[in-house]
């Protein structure tokens, strides 16, 4: 009895250690990763890089995608993207939503040397939409739009094009608007359509679709296309309002 009540405080005290070794791994993290991205907002790419480096290593998933992403664009370190690769895999399977967006792109594009593969793609970007990443539901949606990976599916990319569209994604309001105004899965609506790409402003070929519209709607439905974006954005700036307090 004696020995184990004299190893139990050994015990805990090791136990604490761990603790507090874990503890300063964790802020050592999020301190490389704070200085990587200050560093390169400062377009201090060389620096940047090494902090998500350090980061990365001791196992950051934020800092793996960071860098896989600046592997891809050659910021700070020679452009490797096979490199890039293995980190959006490493941040991915951690289920960091940027590196599940960027592996997905990977599948899509053939990158790496990788051949396409959209059912790869399609797996990784609903992993991300399903978190509500906007830029995850407007990828997934164009793949339901052209029948890439899954089966051509109108309905399934107005919901995944409408979830991102009201996180104002400018990319999927301008798809929802291309969807009104050539009746995709819906019945044409020139008001909803004219609507959606006047809120993706100069997007794509937004203007064009905008001027050809109001060439072809009396100025009833253009002033309520207007009035219906101008609601939009000012509820969307009051959501925002409400998740900053």
């Amino acid at each position: 009895m004696r020995s184990h009540s004299m190893t139990l405080p050994r015990t805990i005290a090791g136990v604490t250690l761990l603790l507090m070794i874990g503890a300063g791994f964790h802020f050592a993290h999020a301190d490389d990763s704070d200085s990587a991205e200050s560093k390169y907002a400062e377009n201090d790419y060389d620096a940047a890089a090494e902090a998500f480096r350090a980061a990365a290593e001791q196992g950051d998933a934020n800092a793996q995608t960071s860098l896989g992403l600046m592997y891809l664009k050659g910021e700070g370190v020679e452009e490797n993207e096979k490199t890039a690769l293995e980190l959006f895999e490493k941040a991915a399977a951690q289920g960091d939503v940027r590196g599940e967006v960027n592996l997905a792109r990977m599948y899509a594009k053939g990158k790496a040397g990788l051949v396409p593969d959209y059912k790869m793609a399609v797996s990784w970007f609903d992993k991300a939409a399903e978190q509500g990443y906007a830029d995850a539901q407007y990828s997934l949606g164009v793949l339901y739009v052209t029948g890439n990976g899954v089966p051509l599916n109108y309905k399934k990319a107005q919901t995944l094009f409408s979830q991102a569209a009201d996180q104002n994604n400018t990319s999927a309001q301008y798809q929802l608007g291309l969807m009104n105004f050539k009746g995709k899965g819906m019945p044409v609506n020139m008001v909803e359509a004219y609507k959606w790409l006047s809120l993706a402003g100069e997007y794509d070929d937004a203007p064009v679709y905008r001027d050809y519209l109001s060439r072809n709607m009396n100025q009833e439905q253009i002033d309520k296309a207007v009035a219906l974006a101008d609601d939009w954005k000012q509820e969307f700036a009051q959501n925002q309002e409400k998740t900053e307090q």
